[in-house]
């Protein structure tokens, strides 16, 4: 595919045009349309194989001298090691082929490399010369533009393993796509277990990722345990890094349920990880995410349970103080924006959702609006009874607007929430601490 084309091609157009490069090259015949129909499964087939990854529930609440370790690719790197493809899974030439996979036991081709693999093997060769030519150059712009090359090719790689199952997918399997899940399972549980043998426990698991713990580990215990696990494996586990502490946090339906990636911690050089929670979220509005990483700034410095504990009134004083601000007003109203995605055209929405009401002002004056699109929008009044009157859409913003600070107040005390809730602070506990406090908060 030439450059300017793929420049502007999906990821799935990329991918098979990669794929039909590699079969014309090696004189493959190319089907004209996809042809390997899934084969035949009893219920009980069925109910074994269709599963995705291996999760292990993450253990609530605080955690220290937590590892943080992940795979390299791991879909790729299995589909590329076990020589998965749609016409090397349960191929007729090799029924008694030594490759089986876990649960399954179906056979893997061993007399020819699939076309899959081929193609895998390509990407994930170049993408590390260019992760190896980052580490080598000292030229900032180069190495910039090699991170930015493998970060590219990473995403095409992330994309390949869904496509094996697409239905239109030429060289795609649905018993291919099943096989690469069932040896991501069986490697997850096998780096589990030598986790547990090297005396670590297993705090929480995600397909390719695991959160490991053992008090006073040391980096040469992780290095050892990780070189052993990609040998055993066949995949290469990289340390993401050791945390200062992590904290796994509840469903907020369930308080007593963890939720698989919900979570915010901080590494020991300093660095801020966080899954699931407002700072992270595409529609939180940027005066939200400030507040939430900022308390979180406050708790890094923490180097224990009791040291964490006791800096959570720090922390919510400066929920506060972006509290005040709001109520006095003294915000851009760029910080309130909320940003959602149309999952739907504005009059297929049955009912009155804030972003389908700032998508019908915007048809009303005169813009384009299609399903897909992300409308901005402020809180003007949340509980208004007329649906127009209740937000109002970005680009209709005119001089100094109004906005809803009760609903915003609340926003921030959810945000607060969300962090402490496992440390049995509720949102009236937050909102006694916040709105309360030594002075009450007044409401402009």
């Amino acid at each position: 595919m030439p450059l300017h084309r793929a420049a502007r091609a999906s990821i799935g157009s990329i991918m098979s045009s990669l794929q039909l490069y590699t079969a014309w090259k090696d004189d493959i015949l190319i089907p004209w349309k996809k042809r390997e129909p899934e084969s035949f499964k009893t219920g009980w087939e069925l109910l074994v194989a269709d599963r995705g990854g291996f999760i292990f529930e993450p253990k609530l609440g605080f955690h220290m001298d937590v590892v943080e370790v992940d795979f390299t690719s791991m879909f790729p790197m299995l589909m590329l090691t076990r020589n998965i493809s749609a016409e090397t899974v349960l191929c007729k030439c090799c029924p008694d082929s030594k490759i089986r996979v876990p649960e399954l036991g179906y056979n893997i081709c061993e007399k020819r490399k699939g076309i899959v693999p081929k193609t895998l093997d390509l990407l994930l060769k170049k993408r590390l010369k260019y992760k190896s030519l980052m580490k080598e150059t000292s030229d900032v712009r180069l190495r910039q533009a090699y991170d930015l090359r493998q970060s590219a090719l990473k995403w095409i790689l992330v994309t390949c393993f869904g496509y094996l199952g697409y239905r239109n997918a030429r060289f795609g399997k649905v018993d291919a796509h099943i096989a690469v899940c069932a040896f991501a399972r069986d490697a997850l549980l096998k780096t589990a277990r030598l986790a547990e043998e090297h005396g670590f426990e297993v705090v929480h698991g995600i397909v390719d990722s695991l959160w490991i713990k053992k008090a006073g580990v040391t980096p040469r215990e992780v290095a050892d345990f990780c070189r052993e696990a990609s040998s055993l494996v066949g995949v290469p586990l990289n340390v993401e890094g050791k945390y200062r502490w992590i904290v796994f946090l509840p469903s907020k339906i369930l308080p007593e349920v963890p939720v698989l990636n919900r979570y915010y911690g901080v590494f020991e050089d300093g660095r801020i990880k966080m899954r699931g929670i407002e700072a992270r979220r595409t529609d939180t509005p940027e005066l939200i995410k400030k507040a939430q990483l900022e308390m979180i700034k406050v708790l890094s410095g923490a180097f224990s349970y009791e040291d964490f504990v006791k800096r959570i009134p720090a922390a919510l004083q400066v929920l506060r103080g972006y509290a005040e601000k709001l109520l006095r007003g003294d915000i851009s109203v760029e910080e309130l924006l909320v940003s959602k995605r149309l999952s739907k055209h504005p009059q297929d929405y049955a009912h009155d959702v804030f972003q389908a009401v700032a998508a019908k002002q915007l048809l009303a004056a005169g813009f384009d609006v299609y399903p897909g699109q992300t409308v901005r929008y402020l809180i003007v009044d949340a509980d208004n009874r007329s649906p127009n009157n209740r937000v109002k859409a970005a680009e209709l913003l005119n001089g100094r607007q109004r906005f809803d600070a009760q609903k915003y107040l609340e926003m921030l005390l959810e945000a607060g929430e969300t962090l402490f809730s496992v440390f049995g602070y509720d949102l009236e506990r937050i909102r006694s601490h916040v709105v309360y406090g030594e002075k009450q908060l007044v409401l402009g």
